[in-house]
């Protein structure tokens, strides 16, 4: 039976293996794919293992979430190399989310209350996707994005001090936890430190001296087999891992717990995507990838809710995972299928091997996962670039070592927002003048050279003129005119930048015509666009002025009042 049109139609957009696979190379690319995926499950296994206690979880949650999370982006995602599986914002996210929700809850509940919040998740992704909403991603800044990873990594660093450290530490935020660690420097533990201390001086011996081992599974190794040798006592270890594939089927929680599942899955699916298509947007030249934000949602959906039927906890896209399949040359989404079949291989046969991993050997790795992302340096391009966002993008650091994770969330969603107001309300606008030499009119701010024509102001507005900053416009105008000296007898407006003009910038700038044929002050417009001039005619402005005040060039509006 021929397959109908639609489906052929809904499988070519939205399931991109289903065509990829019938251009593999299967000859060239099979092999540098199963290295890949190899490659990569050294690494995802313990770090699946350390996110899933970042998360407050048993550590085999990190591994439930793996396989299903790695197909499901396998057969919907269209970044060839993206590994989707657990991660240190999603699981920081989670922690907070089931803690506030788990009150009184034992390990079991906040097990179930991890899953569903996966399902959760994933359901809002897919719906986002879905209903092709994919653009409200570009609505959270990139800078606000950059301060809340390295504050979050950071707090998850400081996090891990205590099993580092063989302590108990207790705090309301990331700074008192620090304060409390350090105050009881007396009290570490000496065994747990030296264990602490040699991880992680092989992880980042080896990154820096041998990068072709296997960093986090090397340590893992070796770490177990000095436990099982040694035994030293005192030293807290992983301990049960249970054996066999987790079961399938919906998570259990309450109807009085869907409000917060929903408000959890939303901060989640918001931080999440932002740094899964962040992975993905990194390496996408490279790949040639030709990626689609509604489609990209729709891949994490699925997933995450992959993840939450599995017992597992919410995913993301991981730079760190991803770059090391791209390091080991990964060709396509096949690497990480090798991948999910390899974790599916560690649940059935090695989970027993990781029960006598010590838990400082696991914090070693999460802060080593960790460390480059840590980095405040990262925020020195900003600064050179833009001061007040990089402000901003401290704002929210310290935010979120100050605060909890959700609420810095929300201040940052609340302080992209703010800038983007801002922006759209109080655009750059400028006067422009003459080059004696080439005859253009530029901006006098950023050319010297130019000189001011009698009785002529060239005003540029660098923005649509729209309900928010149509004010703003015209205040801008009529200032330039009454600083013109001699007084100014011909006003001509540069409208490229204003390719939208809603109705109430119609009125606007009927109002400023108005006004300024009131003071004898010709106005012309130059380089309007189509659209927007068909919307002056329909407001009438353009009858005020008359269509031959209307040109294509500045210097056409200039010459027709010489």
């Amino acid at each position: 039976m021929e397959v109908p049109n639609h489906i052929r139609g809904f499988v070519a957009r939205h399931v991109p293996i289903a065509g990829s696979l019938g251009h593999y190379r299967w000859g060239s690319w099979l092999t540098a794919d199963l290295i890949a995926g190899v490659s990569v499950a050294a690494l995802l296994i313990p770090e699946s293992l350390g996110y899933a206690r970042v998360a407050g979880l048993p550590p085999e949650v990190g591994l439930y979430a793996a396989p299903l999370a790695l197909l499901g982006y396998a057969i919907f995602g269209r970044s060839t190399v993206l590994v989707v599986a657990t991660s240190s914002s999603t699981a920081a996210i989670s922690a907070s989310v089931i803690a506030g929700m788990n009150t009184g809850g034992g390990a079991g509940s906040a097990v179930q209350l991890a899953a569903a919040l996966a399902l959760f998740t994933g359901v809002v992704l897919l719906a986002v996707g879905i209903v092709r909403l994919g653009w409200v991603a570009n609505f959270m800044s990139k800078t606000v994005i950059e301060g809340f990873i390295i504050g979050l990594s950071i707090s998850i660093i400081i996090g891990q001090l205590d099993s580092l450290l063989g302590i108990d530490v207790s705090g309301e935020n990331s700074f008192e936890e620090l304060w409390d660690v350090l105050s009881q420097m007396g009290h570490w533990d000496g065994a747990t430190v030296i264990v602490g201390a040699v991880s992680l001086a092989l992880l980042f011996g080896l990154e820096r001296f041998a990068r072709k081992i296997p960093a986090a599974l090397t340590v893992v190794v070796l770490a177990v087999l000095y436990i099982r040798l040694v035994d030293p006592s005192g030293v807290a270890i992983v301990g049960q891992i249970p054996q066999g594939l987790p079961a399938f089927g919906m998570p259990d929680f309450s109807s009085s717990q869907i409000a917060g599942l929903i408000a959890g899955g939303l901060a989640v699916a918001l931080v999440g995507f932002s740094e899964g298509y962040g992975a993905a947007s990194t390496f996408a030249r490279r790949h040639g990838d030709r990626l689609d934000n509604d489609q990209e949602f729709i891949a994490f959906g699925v997933s995450n809710i992959g993840a939450g039927l599995t017992s597992g906890m919410v995913v993301g896209g991981s730079l760190s995972k991803t770059a090391a399949g791209d390091a080991a040359k990964a060709k396509s989404q096949i690497s990480n299928v090798v991948n999910a079949a390899l974790v599916v291989l560690t649940l059935l046969f090695l989970a027993p091997f990781f029960e006598d991993l010590p838990e400082a050997t696991l914090a070693a790795i999460v802060i080593h996962a960790l460390w480059h992302s840590a980095n405040p340096r990262k925020l020195a391009p900003i600064r050179k670039v833009a001061r007040t966002e990089f402000w901003l993008a401290v704002l929210v650091l310290v935010a979120v070592l100050a605060l909890d994770t959700l609420p810095a969330i929300a201040l940052g969603v609340v302080i992209s927002l703010l800038v983007l107001i801002y922006h759209v309300t109080f655009p750059k606008s400028d006067e422009l003048r003459r080059d004696p030499t080439t005859g253009v009119f530029e901006s006098a701010k950023f050319n010297d050279d130019t000189e001011q024509i009698e009785g002529l102001v060239v005003y540029r507005f660098d923005a649509p003129l729209i309900y928010a900053n149509a004010s703003s416009f015209g205040q801008a105008a009529r200032a330039l005119v009454d600083a013109a000296q001699p007084a100014a007898s011909t006003l001509v407006i540069d409208c490229e930048e204003m390719f939208i003009i809603d109705y109430t910038g119609v009125e606007a700038l009927a109002g400023l015509i108005e006004d300024m044929h009131e003071r004898d002050v010709d106005v012309r417009l130059a380089r309007i666009h189509r659209a927007a001039l068909e919307r002056l005619d329909t407001g009438g402005v353009i009858a005020s002025i008359g269509e031959d005040h209307v040109f294509t060039r500045i210097e056409d509006a200039v010459a027709a009042g010489a």
